[in-house]
């Protein structure tokens, strides 16, 4: 069976209430929006090193169709880190540029990519931290012309009966971690991402209960920070 067959409430309680906790820097690394059997995401990290299965133009080509041509995308997801925080919530996305995480409570986190800023906010304290998006790993799944080759490098490829895994690492700093993208074949659909830290710590977000093509409320892909009022 794999981990795609449970629902995000059941994973959450096979890792207990010790993970419960939601690390920030897990939280930002999660933000690549996009899907492997389960024996596959407790694998360890390739040392970067190109695997014996070398991935063809054919696969690159197929795989850069296929997220070019996702024009929304809702699902629910669960985020695991290997250093034990796990949270869950719902993803929205729009290509090109937009994207959006809510996390459940008693997270206080939302992430939003406007099209311009990517934005972490953290509720609790008001507080928004601006990147730019292409300098984040949501960056590759929401450019407008969609590349592997272009300013990443692929340095992992695994093709099962179930599952096309390509690990990633951006060319300008490829000491800086890595990116995994896990679709189904059949169809060909994002079903999860791990972002792999300098330090080895990996953050695996998987999707449920996707929908593709959907009308989303505009609204999802604005950010206003909330100032108190004066007095209060």
């Amino acid at each position: 069976m794999t981990l795609f067959t449970k629902s995000p409430q059941s994973r959450l309680k096979m890792i207990g209430t010790k993970g419960r906790s939601i690390i920030a820097a897990g939280v930002i690394a999660a933000a690549i929006g996009l899907g492997a059997v389960s024996s596959l995401i407790f694998l360890p990290s390739p040392a970067h090193a190109q695997s014996a299965e070398k991935i063809s133009p054919a696969m690159i080509e197929k795989i850069e169709n296929y997220l070019a041509g996702i024009t929304t995308l809702k699902a629910e997801f669960v985020q695991i880190s290997s250093d034990g925080g796990a949270a869950e919530g719902n993803l929205f996305m729009e290509r090109p540029g937009k994207m959006r995480f809510e996390y459940n409570p008693p997270a206080q986190i939302l992430l939003v990519s406007t099209g311009h800023d990517f934005i972490y906010f953290d509720k609790e304290i008001n507080a928004p931290t601006y990147f730019d998006i292409d300098e984040t790993p949501a960056g590759i799944i929401l450019a407008e012309d969609i590349s592997l080759t272009d300013k990443v490098k692929i340095v992992d490829y695994r093709h099962t009966a179930e599952t096309v895994r390509v690990e990633m690492v951006r060319k300008s700093d490829p000491g800086a971690g890595s990116v995994t993208l896990v679709f189904s074949e059949k169809p060909m659909q994002l079903r999860q991402w791990i972002v792999t830290d300098p330090t080895g710590i990996e953050t695996t977000v998987t999707l449920f209960n996707i929908e593709e093509g959907i009308t989303l409320d505009p609204e999802l892909f604005k950010f206003e920070r909330i100032w108190p009022k004066r007095g209060s």
